[in-house]
């Protein structure tokens, strides 16, 4: 799976193309795939957040432990 970067770039290459073509539908089908980068894009912010969070946790529960 790419990064977030990764995937809002491609989002940005939709919103390229869409502007780019001169048929309404393609333009729709361009934007409506640019959408569905960027939620791809908010999932994995969302994913590598909850694993900084468990990791954070865990290391707390190390720690406590240790005392």
């Amino acid at each position: 799976m790419g990064t977030t970067r990764d995937h809002r770039r491609c989002a940005e290459e939709c919103v390229a193309m869409a502007r780019l073509s001169d048929d309404d539908t393609d333009k729709v089908l361009w934007l409506t795939l640019a959408q569905s980068w960027v939620r791809l894009a908010e999932h994995a912010e969302r994913g590598s957040l909850l694993v900084t969070m468990e990791g954070e946790a865990a290391s707390e529960a190390l720690s406590s432990d240790q005392d």
